[in-house]
C-alpha cells in the first residue's frame, strides 16, 4: 500500500494542483465528535491514481490553501462509502465550498440488494474477498503523533474504494439503476448540507403535541437557548440540557431554584450557572398571552390510519418489484410518514419530501398520490381530527 502522510504546508501546496486536476478521487475522513458541538476533522484521506495521501489538517492549513475547492470541483468524481458523517465534517470544515459529484458505494450496494447500511469492511469481504481491520475505528484521531496502526487503518479506508466503485457501477448498469443511484448520492449531499431551522426545533419532540400553548412557548424558548448555548460553547446540546430534562422542565414549570434542582438529570453546572435564567424563561412563558404563543401542534393520526399506510406500503412494494429495486431503497418509513401527513394537512398541492421528488416522482410518488386522492373523505376527517376541529 503506497501512502504518504502530509504534515508540511509546502508539500501540501505542491500536491494541491495534482488533486485539483484529478478526474477521480477516493475520499474518507477521520474525525472526533465526543465533547464538541461540531465534529473535529483529524485526518483527510485521498487516493489519486495509485497513491494514498493522508492529510493532517492540524498541521497544514487546508482551508486557506483550497482543499475545499478541490472537493467542490464538479469535474472530479469523489468516491466515498457511507459518507453522511464525513460530508457533515467537510461542510463544517469548508463552509464556503460547494462539495459535489459524490458517489457513495454504500448507496450503490443498497440498490444492488446488499442492505441499506452495509459497512465498508463487509462490502470488501463479500465483493472483493479483501479483509481489512477496523481495530482503530474508536481510537483518538486527534492525538499526535498518529500511530503506524492508525495510519495503516486510515489508508486502507480508501485503498480499495476505486475497485469497489468499478464493481458496483457494473452491477448498476446491468440493472439500469446507475442514474437513480447517482441521484441518491446527490440527495445525500443536499440533506447533509441542510441546516435545521432554529425556530422550529421544538416541533421535533415526539410528545410536543401533548403540550398546551404556554408550554409550547417555553419549549420553543428552551430549545433555541440550548442550541445557541451549545454552539457558542462548542459542546453537545445534551451537555446543556438532555432532551428528557428539557421536556420535564416544560411539563413541570418549576417556580423556585429548589424545585428546579429536583428536575431529573439536570446537570449541577447548568443549575448553578443558568438556574435563574431558566426560572425567568419559565416566568415569561407562564405570563405570555396565549394569542402570542405557538399554536397547538397537530395530533398524531388515529390508529385507523394504519390500514392506509399498509395499503401504500403494499403499493410501493409492487412498484419496487416491477423496477427491480429493493423495497427499502425505493421508500423509507420517514418519507412515507411525511408524504401522508403533508397530504392530509395541505391537500393535493402538498410539499413533497426531497427523496420523493427526482427520479422517484414518476416511478413512485405519482402512483401514491393517486391512491391518496381516492381517500379524500377519510383524509378530510383525519385533517379535522389532527387540527382539533371537532364538532
Amino acid at each position: 500500500m503506497n501512502w504518504q502522510l502530509i504534515t508540511e504546508q509546502q508539500r501540501f501546496n505542491e500536491l494541491l494542483p495534482i488533486w485539483a486536476s484529478a478526474k477521480t478521487l477516493a475520499l474518507d475522513t477521520e474525525f472526533m465528535r465526543v465533547n464538541t458541538f461540531n465534529p473535529q476533522v483529524a485526518l483527510i484521506q485521498l487516493k489519486h491514481q495509485n497513491t494514498i495521501y493522508l492529510i493532517d489538517p492540524t498541521a497544514c492549513d487546508t482551508v486557506a490553501w483550497g482543499l475545499g475547492e478541490v472537493l467542490a470541483n464538479p469535474n472530479a468524481l469523489k468516491i466515498v462509502h457511507a459518507c453522511s458523517e464525513d460530508i457533515e465534517v467537510l461542510f463544517h470544515t469548508y463552509p464556503k465550498a460547494k462539495i459535489n459529484h459524490i458517489f457513495d458505494t454504500q448507496i450503490a450496494l443498497a440498490f444492488l440488494g446488499y442492505g441499506l447500511q452495509v459497512g465498508y469492511q463487509k462490502a470488501l469481504k463479500d465483493l472483493l474477498d479483501i479483509d481489512i481491520s477496523k481495530a482503530e475505528t474508536r481510537s483518538d484521531w486527534l492525538a499526535r503523533p498518529l500511530s503506524e496502526e492508525q495510519l495503516q487503518y486510515a489508508a486502507s479506508d480508501v485503498e480499495h474504494l476505486p475497485a469497489l466503485y468499478d464493481l458496483v457501477v457494473e452491477g448498476l448498469n446491468a440493472k439500469g439503476l446507475l442514474t437513480y443511484c447517482q441521484e441518491d448520492s446527490a440527495l445525500m449531499l443536499t440533506e447533509a448540507a441542510t441546516v435545521p431551522i432554529l425556530t422550529t426545533l421544538y416541533q421535533q419532540f415526539s410528545n410536543a403535541w401533548q403540550l398546551n400553548r404556554r408550554q409550547l412557548s417555553l419549549l420553543h424558548t428552551l430549545t433555541m437557548w440550548r442550541d445557541t448555548s451549545a454552539r457558542l460553547n462548542n459542546i453537545p446540546r445534551t451537555f446543556v440540557l438532555k432532551n428528557h430534562t428539557l421536556m420535564a422542565i416544560v411539563q413541570q414549570m418549576p417556580q423556585t431554584l429548589a424545585q428546579l434542582a429536583r428536575v431529573e438529570d439536570l446537570h449541577p453546572k447548568t443549575y448553578q450557572k443558568h438556574g435563574s435564567l431558566l426560572l425567568e424563561m419559565i416566568r415569561v412563558a407562564q405570563h405570555k398571552p396565549e394569542a402570542k404563543c405557538p399554536p397547538l401542534l397537530p395530533l398524531p393520526l388515529p390508529k385507523a390510519a394504519k390500514s392506509l399506510f399498509n395499503l401504500l406500503r403494499q403499493q410501493s412494494e409492487h412498484i419496487a418489484q416491477h423496477y427491480g429495486i429493493p423495497a427499502d431503497v425505493l421508500l423509507r418509513k420517514r418519507w412515507l410518514d411525511a408524504l401522508v401527513l403533508n397530504y392530509i394537512d395541505e391537500g393535493e398541492q402538498c410539499a413533497l419530501p426531497l427523496a420523493l421528488q427526482g427520479w422517484r416522482y414518476e416511478v413512485l410518488t405519482q402512483p401514491l398520490l393517486q391512491t391518496l386522492s381516492k381517500q379524500a373523505a377519510q383524509l378530510a376527517e383525519w385533517r379535522s381530527y389532527r387540527h382539533r376541529l371537532f364538532n
